[in-house]
């Protein structure tokens, strides 16, 4: 579980492999991980104008085989997940309101956060380099966008808190992006635990390597029917994978708004995110 644009790719191969491929010989590897870990917002997407209310090329086809000759008008992401097999590994943009209030008592949650300057650089450059999204304005426009609630997924802040403020039960594991960002295997011992994978130190290095960023993405372009390129070289949910590049996107004005947007939303909560404001 993620907003947009922190990591959530990343996270569903890592949790993925972790259940699903510890060895590394999985045939299922080389299949889209939109059928491996599929998403359960992913209805509400095609209905976009560029899709219209048409489901991407593997998603259809599965749905095909699943249910032959059935019409896909109401939907289809909630048919494929519950004909995987488990544990499945579900995909999710939602936030914690939107969901059955029991979830935690019935499934494991691992919820990825990050700084919100660096997920609205990701997040705009992957609405202004896709098919789907018609977005077409400058950052600044997009940034205040998110900061006014005006974006999908939007409002950010509940997403956000909604989660943080369920980080002791047991069953969530909370992780911020910049934590995988300085210390993978760290993270990886811990999602191991919280998994109950029960993976060696050795099979924990092999899988550092498989999900390493420039690993993922030399794997990343091979989705049939994918329309969120718009040119065929270019992937665009693996871009940079670093900390910090909204230094390289921001103007100093937007810089001092988006930091005060931070500050006023984290008072009177002990959510602390002093490092993600500008130096």
């Amino acid at each position: 579980m993620t907003f947009p644009k922190c990591g959530t790719t990343w996270m569903q191969e890592i949790v993925w492999t972790m259940l699903h491929n510890p060895n590394l010989d999985n045939p299922k590897e080389d299949e889209t991980i939109f059928l491996r870990s599929p998403d359960l917002s992913y209805d509400m997407i095609f209905d976009s104008k560029s899709l219209g209310g048409s489901p991407i090329k593997p998603i259809a086809e599965r749905f095909k085989e699943i249910h032959p000759g059935k019409e896909m008008d109401n939907g289809v992401m909630a048919d494929i997940l519950e004909a995987l097999g488990g544990p499945r590994v579900i995909k999710n943009h939602f936030p914690f309101p939107l969901l059955p209030r029991d979830i935690l008592d019935t499934i494991k949650v691992v919820y990825v956060a990050r700084n919100p300057k660096d997920m609205t650089t990701s997040f705009w450059n992957f609405y202004s380099s896709t098919n789907v999204h018609e977005f077409r304005g400058d950052i600044d426009s997009f940034a205040r966008l998110i900061m006014n609630d005006g974006m999908i997924y939007c409002p950010y802040w509940p997403h956000v808190m909604a989660a943080w403020e369920k980080r002791h039960h047991p069953n969530l594991h909370f992780v911020f992006y910049e934590d995988l960002i300085s210390d993978i295997m760290h993270e990886l011992r811990k999602i191991n635990e919280f998994l109950g994978a029960g993976l060696s130190e050795e099979k924990l290095e092999a899988i550092k390597r498989h999900i390493s960023f420039s690993s993922m993405k030399s794997r990343a372009g091979t989705l049939p029917g994918n329309p969120f390129k718009k040119e065929q070289d270019k992937t665009v949910f693996f871009r940079k994978g670093i900390v910090g590049d909204w230094k390289n996107n921001f103007s100093p004005e937007l810089q001092e708004e988006m930091d005060q947007w931070i500050k006023k939303n984290l008072t009177d909560t002990d959510l602390n995110l002093s490092w993600a404001l500008a130096e």
